[in-house]
């Protein structure tokens, strides 16, 4: 797979979607797997549990994103903690400005 580069949005969105897809990783770029609330304290050993396999899977997430941008392109993920941070600047950057790679 190609790394993102400045004209290759698209395809690489679609690409990135599939491989995350694939690995059941989605949801933690689209929102739909967010990080479990702490809750009240004393916070049980489920809820740790819970909220550190989160983060090991969030972890993978931003591992395949990293991994398949290129450095010029870099500079979109700075200051994004999670994968979903990620996709959302990088979702920002190229198709609020019409670069949609196409």
């Amino acid at each position: 797979i190609e790394h993102l580069g400045e004209n290759n949005w698209i395809p690489w969105k679609t690409k990135i979607q599939a491989i995350l897809g694939d690995k059941g990783l989605e949801g933690y770029i689209d929102g739909t797997k967010p990080k479990p609330d702490r809750g009240p304290d004393p916070v049980t050993d489920e809820r740790l549990a819970a909220i550190a396999k989160w983060e090991a899977e969030d972890r993978k997430a931003r591992t395949v994103i990293v991994l398949l941008v290129s450095d010029a392109q870099m500079v979109h993920l700075t200051g994004a903690v999670t994968a979903k941070e990620m996709w959302d600047q990088l979702k920002l950057v190229k198709e609020s400005r019409g670069q949609q790679g196409i």
